[in-house]
């Protein structure tokens, strides 16, 4: 049998684009962020229970104040998402999550939204990361297994991939994927300010 020789190109059409921005100089407001969190723990001691579990989340809040600490912190750094045609209008919801010892959140998406975010405020070393589920995994699965580790790693294409918390991060994607939060295995909590931005 004849032997060819082949040029092979891998396109990637379909791509799931997650972005991801670091913010200079938070140290700078990294404190008085957690003092917020807590603070808005002491006015609403009881929060929401929805994904978390063991942790504490506080009720929805609309970003729109540019007098408050938190809303301006994130207007601010939202503002500045590079991308997104400046015709488009949206809106932010929000919420503070402290994920204690122990504690985790449970596989979920974001529905009534289009694009879902964390920013995380304070991420001590294993306190757990967030691993989103590939939206193909179910027709992909045995395919995805048949792939060599190395193409695997070079398109992340696996089942499911994660990003480890670093404060001052911002994390943006697509509201469809699942996700959890790993258990937070550290001594310290983890605090992070979710969103979902709406479109239009």
């Amino acid at each position: 049998m004849a032997e060819y020789n082949m040029i092979r190109t891998v396109d990637y059409i379909f791509p799931t684009p997650i972005h991801c921005f670091d913010i200079e100089g938070f140290e700078n407001i990294k404190n008085k962020l957690i003092d917020y969190a807590y603070d808005f723990k002491k006015r609403e001691p009881i929060g929401e229970s929805i994904s978390n579990q063991g942790g504490w989340q506080s009720p929805d809040f609309m970003v729109t104040n540019k007098d408050d600490l938190l809303h301006e912190f994130i207007i601010d750094c939202l503002n500045n998402f590079s991308g997104i045609k400046e015709t488009v209008k949206y809106s932010i919801l929000s919420w503070i999550n402290i994920n204690h010892p122990g504690s985790y959140n449970t596989k979920h998406v974001h529905p009534s939204c289009n694009m879902s975010g964390v920013v995380w405020i304070k991420s001590p070393k294993n306190c757990g990361r967030i691993e989103f589920e590939n939206p193909t995994i179910f027709q992909d699965y045995d395919l995805i297994n048949a792939y060599v580790d190395e193409f695997k790693d070079r398109s992340n294409y696996h089942h499911s991939f994660a990003y480890k918390p670093i404060e001052g991060r911002f994390l943006v994607f697509p509201s469809h994927l699942v996700h959890r939060v790993e258990e937070n295995k550290s001594n310290e909590d983890r605090i992070s300010v979710s969103f979902n931005i709406k479109l239009w």
